[in-house]
């Protein structure tokens, strides 16, 4: 396997989630969240880092694998705010540099921030919460 990736496969987003979600389970702010959610189990991990790749697929490949609620699933985690997605997503840039060209780390900040927008501001308006909070 050659690094970095410039291209969008089904290999570069696999390599990408299992990466990320490493950095996240070590992350002070990013750990606690998820293994609340996703639990400690491996079988649990490799289910959810699946589930995300099947997402990127279908958001950058145009596979339509996924079949999740992202809005459900997010809105069902009180504990999230906007510090959490500011984090996630600045991990996630970070990562994605580190395992991709520029253009295609650029690509892939540009979706992630406007799919990390809307789901802030999803979850703000659900919550009654000002909206200005969640701004990136």
């Amino acid at each position: 396997m050659s690094h970095p990736f410039d291209a969008f496969t089904e290999e570069s987003l696999t390599v990408l989630v299992r990466v990320f979600y490493d950095r996240v389970r070590q992350d002070d702010l990013l750990g606690p969240v998820f293994y609340d959610a996703v639990g400690t189990d491996e079988a649990a991990w490799d289910g959810h880092r699946a589930r995300i790749v099947d997402f990127w697929s279908s958001v950058l490949l145009s596979t339509g694998r996924y079949e999740g609620r992202p809005m459900v699933v997010h809105a069902g985690l009180p504990m999230i705010g906007p510090d959490h997605f500011r984090r996630w997503l600045a991990l996630f840039h970070d990562t994605a540099q580190g395992l991709f060209t520029a253009a295609a780390a650029e690509r892939l900040a540009e979706v992630s921030t406007r799919i990390g927008r809307s789901l802030q501001m999803g979850l703000a308006v659900a919550r009654g919460e000002d909206a200005g909070a969640y701004r990136v």
